[in-house]
């Protein structure tokens, strides 16, 4: 299933906001990006975007492209809906994927997403269903399942845990039937972009997002034989926050995509 932050589509992590900051620039809450541009250096990996995103003070309300759009609903200070949706060469509109989430004690419970809507199916023909446990601050469990659009019926897909140190995702760890996949995250000490958005730092798996940014990923499936190491490179601006990204596919050396951020 694709990911539902089409804004956010590079990255696939989590944020979170406890971690301890050592630099005084992130005390500025009003610094949130205004556009964020991808660029690929061959279509076989992604097609160019540039998306423009619009706030109400710090929530964030839309992020639209070319080619398509977001749009986030808050209640209160926590976002409970985004809704995707595609858009044609004529405007036309076409919902294509949407989350629900519901809180527990201000913490993320769960998360709901449907996509491919027809008539026969208006609340979508693909349910998935995500129940999150907070065991204690640096350690979340949680639990996949798929949702029979007829039946309603839950069927448990995966399982795996949340690793945090100092605010930031350090290991996910997934368990799939008899496979394992181990994902484990090293970071620089400067400022996420998106750190400042109020409440996506509650959205749990949507995004690589953390309270800094990724510099290395490791990744380890007891299918396969050799891990795969990603790296990325990034150029800051003069609030420790990245201007341009760039990423490298596991050999590390091809450029897989680049991002540019302004603010």
């Amino acid at each position: 299933m694709k990911n539902l932050l089409l804004l956010f589509c590079a990255f696939t992590l989590v944020l979170t906001s406890c971690s301890n900051d050592d630099n005084n620039s992130s005390e500025d809450t009003s610094i949130l990006p205004k556009t964020i541009t991808y660029s690929y250096p061959s279509p076989d990996l992604g097609t160019n975007t540039k998306n423009t995103i619009t706030y109400d003070g710090n929530k964030i309300v839309s992020s639209i492209s070319s080619g398509g759009k977001i749009l986030f609903t808050y209640t209160g200070n926590v976002i409970t809906k985004q809704q995707l949706f595609d858009v044609d060469s004529k405007g036309v509109e076409t919902k294509d994927m949407e989350a629900q989430y519901t809180y527990e004690n201000g913490k993320l419970k769960t998360r709901i997403t449907r996509e491919y809507f027809t008539t026969q199916y208006p609340n979508g023909t693909y349910i998935g269903k995500t129940i999150y446990t907070h065991v204690s601050n640096n350690l979340i469990s949680y639990i996949d399942y798929t949702v029979d659009a007829d039946t309603q019926i839950e069927t448990k897909i995966s399982e795996g845990t949340f690793t945090y140190k100092d605010g930031n995702l350090v290991e996910d760890k997934n368990v799939r039937g008899t496979s394992t996949s181990t994902r484990t995250y090293e970071y620089d000490t400067k400022n996420n972009p998106l750190k400042n958005i109020l409440g996506l730092d509650l959205l749990l798996k949507e995004t690589e997002i953390s309270r800094n940014n990724i510099v290395k990923i490791k990744r380890v499936d007891s299918d396969l034989p050799n891990p795969s190491v990603y790296l990325t490179n990034y150029i800051y601006n003069d609030k420790d926050f990245p201007t341009k990204q760039t990423s490298f596919a596991g050999d590390g050396k091809t450029v897989e995509y680049e991002m540019e951020y302004t603010y």
